[in-house]
Order: C-alpha cells, then sequence, then structure tokens
C-alpha cells in the first residue's frame, strides 16, 4: 500500500520510495565531501502485510531490505515496533531514539541475553542477530564488503509512512545537509 506523507521535502520522497520498494543505486563519495542526504545503495521489498484484528488501527508487515556496499540510510524514523533479522553482511546501526535492544547470534543453538543498545552509539551487527526497535530513529549503513540483506518485520499504524528521514538529525550528526 503506497501512503503518502504529511511532511515536506525528501520525507515524502522518501516515505513513498521505500514504501514502494524504491531502489536507491550507490554512490561513488569523493574524499572529503559530506555523504549524499538521502538513501544509497538500500532497496525495499514488501513481501506481505495484513490489518490484525488484535490491534485494530495497525499493519504487520515483512520487508526484505538490502544495503549494497557503501550504502547507507541516513537519519530516519520508524512508526511502530519491529524485529530486525540480519541474513547477511556487516551491519552498522546506530539507534539514535526509541527503545533498541540486541540478541546476538545464538552459539550452539543458544541464544545470547538481549542487551539495550546505547542512543547515538554505532553497533556493529553480523549474521544472525536480532534487533527489536520500538519508535525508533536510526541510522544505518554497509560496514563490509558485501550486500546486507535485512529481513524487517513491523507492526505499525495504518497510513503512517514506513520511513521518514530526519535531515536535521543527520546535519546534527554531522553526515549530511538539510534541506531548507
Amino acid at each position: 500500500m503506497n501512503v503518502i506523507a504529511r511532511t515536506p521535502g525528501s520525507a515524502l520522497i522518501l516515505g513513498v520510495m521505500v514504501s514502494s520498494g524504491f531502489s536507491a543505486a550507490a554512490q561513488d563519495a569523493t574524499p572529503g565531501t559530506a555523504p549524499a542526504a538521502g538513501p544509497v545503495g538500500v532497496s525495499s521489498t514488501l513481501l506481505g502485510s495484513g490489518e490484525p484484528s488484535l490491534v485494530p488501527g495497525h499493519e504487520l508487515i515483512l520487508r526484505r531490505v538490502t544495503i549494497e556496499p557503501g550504502g547507507r540510510l541516513p537519519s530516519h524514523t520508524h512508526p511502530g515496533a519491529m524485529v530486525i533479522y540480519l541474513e547477511a553482511g556487516t551491519w552498522g546501526y546506530i539507534p539514535l531514539q526509541g527503545v533498541a535492544q540486541l540478541t546476538r547470534a545464538a552459539v550452539d543453538g543458544t541464544p545470547s541475553p538481549t542487551e539495550d543498545m546505547v542512543l547515538g552509539t554505532e553497533t556493529m551487527l553480523q549474521p544472525g542477530d536480532v534487533i527489536y526497535v520500538e519508535d525508533p530513529g536510526d541510522d544505518i549503513r554497509n560496514a563490509g564488503e558485501d550486500q546486507v540483506v535485512l529481513w524487517v518485520a513491523g507492526l505499525t499504524p495504518v497510513g503512517v509512512p514506513f520511513t521518514t528521514l530526519m535531515p536535521d538529525m543527520d546535519m546534527a550528526m554531522g553526515s549530511g545537509t538539510s534541506a531548507p
């Protein structure tokens, strides 16, 4: 379901792009220049969704997200709660707001204890790691040489864009430029 955001500028564009499975091509960075202000090398495919009768006004979704080497999605928000499983690659994740909890990949069939993630601090995740986030603001990047593949299950309000850029937060972190 494509939704038009009621937010200005790039947040509107990103919300529509990500909700429709938009694929942003990776861009080469020139040393000494700021990274692109929008998504780079990120694609999202909606695999399925439904409106559970137990949670009126909400939609349960499943997405497959890929991030190409050198790709990133700068500071952004999502509504609701999500569980994100890292299938492949090395993923750099910075929680900026909300709740973020990490469970490292199971070792010999035993999952590690869940730990709270520190807001504003990048954590490197490896295949098999899982995070739970609620009303998150975050900044993500491919921190390795191989494609990152994420499985995202989310419970979000119906009609609200899945992803909204936070250009002011991105500017404060020094990783982009704010739109006028």
